[in-house]
């Protein structure tokens, strides 16, 4: 009972933090969710799909992005298995290497998340 009333004493709200790695089942949203997902894995200081020439056209970075590039679906909203952008998360499509380039895959979780966001309709909330 001593442990539990010291642990909890030194749980403070700047101590709580949500787990990167925890996402909704549903209603995720890209600002919250799938934009920092984006920005660590894709757009971060200055990588590929960010900044003045972007990598395929397409800017991660920005934070209402147009999803537009040189590769035709990279959204098909409503339909993940359609789209560009989460098919390249598993392997090469159509001359482009899997993503991110640099780096390692993104976990499970991340995939999962980008996945329902996209089924979902690819809101930009």
């Amino acid at each position: 009972m001593l442990f539990l009333v010291g642990f909890l004493s030194q749980c403070d709200e700047g101590m709580m933090q949500e787990d990167p790695e925890m996402f909704p089942d549903s209603d995720l949203s890209f600002s919250l969710h799938i934009r920092p997902i984006f920005l660590q894995s894709c757009a971060f200081s200055g990588e590929c799909h960010t900044g003045a020439a972007p990598a395929n056209g397409l800017n991660l970075g920005d934070p209402a992005p147009t999803f537009i590039s040189n590769s035709p679906n990279v959204i098909v909203p409503f339909s993940a298995s359609q789209s560009l952008l989460f098919q390249v998360l598993f392997e090469p499509v159509n001359n482009i290497r899997r993503m991110p380039l640099r780096g390692a895959s993104l976990s499970t979780a991340r995939t999962d998340a980008i996945r329902t966001w996209i089924n979902e309709g690819a809101l930009l909330n």
